[in-house]
This record gives structure tokens, C-alpha cells and sequence, in this order.
């Protein structure tokens, strides 16, 4: 008989404490929740009727502008936030910052160029784990561009580096945005950096536009057999 008492004793004993360790993760969980307005393992959740738990659809928050560039110092830019597709009050459920305050500073929803260079835009919202970002550049705008090529003349499958200056000097290197498009493919391509490759006989018009000022200039290249 006391045998078996001990036994009962040993099984209730493990019973209590399992259920004690679930009370003591269930109130650790329940606590970081709410401590958590409802966010938890980076999901936010939310009650519905009857005590059904579900995930709250995820939210979105974006900072955009009429423009990716500012064109001298001092210019200011206003940015428009949207959080989950509406527009809130100034300031009311995100917060503002750049990554370079020496370049482009914020006040309000407002920037202003302070240097030449590029700065990240981060808007966060201060009630759900999200955020957005917007890259503004401060450059030196172009007035005048000039093409030049590596080689005027090319074999099939040969390269050419088309390079360009500018005017003013200050434009240049990475103050500069080019797009390069060929005016036949089938003779000639050319890629992002400028890199022309031969690929049919015949003569191709590369042109150069820059993405701020819309001001281009071509150049051509005559591609001819191996």
C-alpha cells in the first residue's frame, strides 16, 4: 500500500510541475505580447470574436518625391508619406531621418540640400515594425555633354568604352546619370557603364542622356567583321 501511494505521490508531483512550466510560458508569452502592443516572433495579432487568434495583414509605409535629385545647394523638396496607403497628419505615427545630415537635412516632411552627394531617406513608423526609404542626390547639374569612344571602329564580339565629359567640371564622375542606348542592337549593344560590344556588321549610333537634365550626345561605332 505505501508503494503505491508513493507512486501516486511521484505522478501528481510531475503533473503539477508540467502544468506549472505551461502556466509560467503561457504568462511569458501573454506578458511580451502586450508589452508588445500585440506583436510577437515579429507578427502582430489580433482578437476576433470568440478569442480566434489571426496574423493582422502586414503594413506598408513608403516616402516618395517629385524628383530623386536636388540641383544646388539650399533647394528644398517635399516628401509625401503614406502609411497603408494614406496620407497621416504631419508627423502623427512615423518618424523622419537621414543618413547624412551634411548632405540633406529634414525638417517636417521638408528637405533641404546641404552638399553635394546621396542620402537615404528612412520613414518609420512608430507603431508597426516598418519602414520605408527614398535615395535623394544633390548634384551639380550638366549644361554641356561630349562623348568619346575607346575605339571608333570594332570587330564582332570586340569592346569599346564609351566615356564623356561634361561641363561644368563639377558634373562629373558620379555627379553624372547616364542612360546608354544603342540605335541597333543587332550591330552594336551597350551597357549601364557605357561598354560597347560588337555584334553584326554596319554602324551604330550610341547616345547618352543624362537622367537629371534630359541633355545627351551620340557617338558612333562602326563594327566590322572578325
Amino acid at each position: 500500500m505505501s508503494r503505491r501511494k508513493k507512486n501516486n505521490s511521484s505522478r501528481l508531483n510531475k503533473m503539477l510541475l508540467v502544468t506549472g512550466i505551461i502556466f509560467v510560458v503561457s504568462g511569458v508569452i501573454a506578458l511580451t505580447t502586450i508589452l508588445n502592443k500585440g506583436v510577437i516572433f515579429g507578427k502582430r495579432l489580433v482578437p476576433l470574436t470568440g478569442g480566434t487568434v489571426v496574423e493582422e495583414p502586414e503594413h506598408v509605409i513608403q516616402v516618395v518625391s517629385d524628383t530623386n535629385y536636388l540641383t544646388e545647394v539650399g533647394e528644398t523638396l517635399e516628401l509625401t508619406i503614406t502609411i497603408d496607403g494614406k496620407e497621416p497628419e504631419l508627423g502623427a505615427g512615423y518618424e523622419l531621418t537621414s543618413s547624412d545630415e551634411s548632405i540633406v537635412k529634414i525638417e517636417g516632411n521638408t528637405v533641404t540640400a546641404v552638399s553635394l552627394g546621396d542620402a537615404v531617406i528612412t520613414a518609420k513608423s512608430t507603431e508597426f515594425d516598418v519602414e520605408g526609404t527614398l535615395t535623394l542626390s544633390v548634384v551639380v547639374p550638366v549644361n554641356k555633354l561630349t562623348l568619346s569612344a575607346e575605339f571608333d571602329e570594332i570587330k564582332i564580339g570586340e569592346t569599346s568604352q564609351i566615356s564623356h565629359t561634361t561641363k561644368p567640371t563639377e558634373a562629373t564622375g558620379a555627379q553624372v546619370r547616364l542612360e546608354y542606348k544603342s540605335s541597333d542592337n543587332s550591330i552594336a549593344t551597350v551597357d549601364n557603364s557605357g561598354i560597347v560590344t560588337g555584334k553584326g556588321i554596319g554602324i551604330a549610333t550610341i547616345t547618352a542622356t543624362d537622367k537629371i537634365t534630359g541633355l545627351s550626345d551620340t557617338y558612333d561605332i562602326v563594327v566590322v567583321s572578325e
